[in-house]
């Protein structure tokens, strides 16, 4: 599977948006993320795959500060395939400048047809570098 970063942008949003400091999946579900298969008898892959990006990379965390396997978005595994307990999470501070970049259409259209390909860490370094020009030169306009 490929990263959409249109996808992530979706996920992180959710946080953006949330008034409260962690949120749980369910909120997801009301944001309209699919979470579960059509049958809800298992997890969708498209939102495992993105999830655990999220957690390996650091974005994300539970109330205790933890970001180490997808329990952290409270979802684990056994037999007959994954479960779900409600868990608080939040982002981190590097999901916090990860999601502001993204919420940049500018910075985000600029990822999605300059690099759409890229690994993770090039979409990440690239996000921050290209939001940190863009308000640069909007600063540069406010000074002069």
């Amino acid at each position: 599977m490929r990263i959409d970063v249109q996808y992530i942008s979706n996920l992180l949003s959710v946080f953006l948006d949330s008034e409260k400091a962690h949120i749980t999946l369910s909120q997801f579900e009301s944001a309209g993320v699919k979470i579960y298969t059509e049958d809800r008898k298992g997890l969708d892959e498209k939102f495992i795959f993105h999830a655990q990006l999220l957690v390996e990379n650091g974005l994300v965390s539970d109330k205790d500060l933890r970001s180490e396997s997808l329990n952290t978005f409270g979802i684990s595994y056994n037999k007959s395939g994954g479960i779900i307990v409600e868990r608080d999470i939040r982002l981190t501070q590097k999901g916090h400048d990860f999601a502001s970049a993204l919420n940049n259409k500018e910075v985000l259209e600029k990822l999605k047809t300059e690099l759409p390909n890229a690994p993770f860490r090039v979409l990440f370094d690239g996000s921050q570098k290209l939001l940190e020009h863009y308000l640069t030169k909007k600063l540069d306009a406010l000074l002069a």
